[in-house]
């Protein structure tokens, strides 16, 4: 974004100039059409946006939004569903089109722009969470004093500021459907990396000019720290529950709120090293899809979760549908977790 003040347009920005080919040429020259996997993609993100809607609505209900964990929750679907639209619906029309970064220059640089920082944002609120639930169960008056009430709320600026400053001080990300995905490189100059490795550093054409070393510090720290606190919960919640009967309702909730934190951890970490990966050093073409797939898997995978482990949520949606037995469900589930202070929530 600061780049787009500073030369008055994305058009204008000397490292993305397109004016050597027209858009059609550009397709042309290094685009590659897919069809097929551009339907699948913007059909999975318009899906699993669909099914964020009610999911969002009964985390928005007076009774559960008033739990902090749930203004959490709520924040990180919505980042969600907008990551999706980038990731899945908008990449999914560009493969469709066989479309590279010089194609739609404009919106191909906007959507970088927010797809990094969504996606940088909800490691952060992501981190938000398990601290959130960690502090729950170790340390509650810490837990008070950070989260109660509107607090939630303040703590939730601080994501929010840390995905605006991938939006306007760093280098986004563009897309080639040649490798159907997303990277710094725009490819727009070829052989431009090896070209300027014998530059002076200080130039502007140095060999750094489209890193982005805060990304790098994101995907390796951040979400490494968060897979960390996922597994300190874990151990403290079995900890907690070392002496509850096995198969009790506890027990239950205990083994699914590991097997969510899992699923989670492995998704999002595996994508955080590939894509770090493939934007330094040269890596199989399977590897790179494998890395764009696991990227929309980390911002989708949690309406599948929360409808298989998460029964607060899945017996309201069931109940927003019109299922009864939803209705009785969210009852019963109500009681049983007034009976033994366990959360289900990550």
């Amino acid at each position: 974004m600061n780049n787009i003040i500073r030369y008055g347009s994305i058009v204008a920005i000397p490292l993305y100039n397109c004016s050597a080919h027209t858009p059609q040429e550009w397709s042309a020259l290094n685009g590659v059409k897919r069809p097929i996997v551009g339907s699948l993609e913007m059909a999975y993100g318009m899906i699993l946006n669909l099914m964020y809607i009610p999911m969002i609505s009964v985390m928005l209900e007076k009774e559960n939004f008033k739990m902090s964990c749930y203004k959490i929750m709520s924040f990180l679907t919505l980042i969600d569903i907008f990551a999706l639209t980038v990731n899945s619906i908008i990449t999914g029309f560009l493969s469709y089109q066989g479309a590279v970064y010089c194609t739609y220059p404009n919106l191909i640089y906007i959507s970088g722009m927010m797809g990094l920082g969504l996606w940088c944002c909800s490691c952060i609120i992501a981190m938000s969470l398990i601290i959130n639930r960690l502090l729950d169960l170790l340390l509650p008056s810490v837990g008070f004093f950070l989260f109660e009430g509107n607090r939630t709320f303040f703590v939730l600026t601080l994501p929010i500021i840390y995905g605006l400053y991938f939006v306007f001080f760093t280098t986004p990300i563009a897309f080639s459907s040649k490798y159907l995905t997303w990277f710094f490189d725009p490819l727009i100059f070829e052989g431009k990396t090896q070209e300027v490795q014998n530059t002076n550093l200080i130039e502007q054409n140095s060999m750094f000019q489209y890193s982005n070393f805060p990304h790098f510090f994101n995907n390796i720290l951040v979400v490494a720290v968060t897979c960390c606190l996922y597994m300190l919960f874990c151990c403290a919640l079995g900890a907690k529950l070392k002496n509850v009967d096995a198969g009790s309702t506890a027990q239950k909730a205990s083994t699914q709120i590991f097997f969510q934190s899992a699923m989670i951890c492995a998704v999002n970490q595996v994508a955080s090293v590939i894509y770090v990966s493939m934007n330094f050093i040269e890596v199989p073409f399977w590897l790179i899809v494998l890395g764009h797939v696991l990227w929309e898997l980390g911002h989708g995978a949690p309406a599948i979760i929360y409808m298989n482990f998460n029964k607060t949520i899945r017996n309201g949606v069931l109940r927003k549908l019109g299922d009864k037995k939803g209705t009785i469900n969210q009852s019963t589930t109500q009681q049983s977790g007034k009976r033994t202070n366990v959360s289900t929530v990550i």
